[in-house]
């Protein structure tokens, strides 16, 4: 799948930093574990930058509590320090895009966002938590996970976690997801289809620095 992708494949090949792929399993009640492993090793097959590492979600108690894990499959994309990027389910379909672009960034750290967006992350003084509900087949959620992880990149307070809807139907029932890309940040503010920069910015970040502490 990756290797017929000549563009992604030329992406990865031309990674400057090492990433490493922190690969987080169980062994029962995963019925996609073994899946997205397989495209992870895929992915890594293509640039020697990138290497995996695995651990289960049960038994790895240190490593789960380091990466902030909650479910399996996970990934942690990581590359000089961690920037809290995070990937819940298979990378595939136009989610594969995303994934990249994840990896991309974990090696050279270019969040490309604007001198206004960068100014608002830098007032960040607690911490972010942004979920983004996508599905494979979702041509506009590549757009509201670059900026979502591009966020992360920018702040050690901000951290995105990409999910995979289709695989994890509670958080779907949880989260009252009913389209995606669904964003939620900090449990409390929603924001359904795909937005710009500055509206996400203003819309989101914004409300949190000027709420209440929690």
């Amino acid at each position: 799948m990756v290797h017929g992708d000549r563009l992604l494949a030329e992406r990865l090949a031309a990674l400057a930093e090492p990433v490493r792929l922190v690969f987080f399993t169980q062994t029962f009640g995963c019925d996609f574990c073994l899946r997205a492993r397989q495209v992870i090793d895929e992915i890594a097959s293509l640039s020697k930058q990138i290497a995996v590492e695995e651990y289960n979600l049960v038994l790895d108690k240190e490593k789960v509590d380091e990466f902030g894990v909650d479910w399996a499959p996970a990934t942690a994309v990581v590359g000089a320090r961690d920037l809290g990027l995070r990937y819940y389910g298979v990378p595939q379909g136009h989610e594969l895009t995303s994934f990249i672009d994840a990896v991309v960034l974990a090696s050279d750290g270019d969040t490309g966002l604007t001198p206004e967006s960068l100014a608002v992350v830098a007032k960040v003084n607690r911490p972010i938590d942004i979920k983004v509900f996508v599905t494979a087949t979702c041509t506009f959620c590549p757009q509201m996970v670059s900026l979502a992880y591009r966020l992360a990149a920018a702040s050690s307070h901000i951290t995105t976690s990409v999910i995979e809807a289709t695989e994890f139907p509670a958080l779907v029932q949880k989260y009252r997801v009913s389209g995606v890309p669904k964003t939620v940040i900090n449990d409390r503010i929603d924001l359904l289809g795909h937005q710009s920069e500055e509206v996400f910015v203003r819309e989101a970040l914004q409300q949190i620095l000027e709420g209440p502490s929690s």
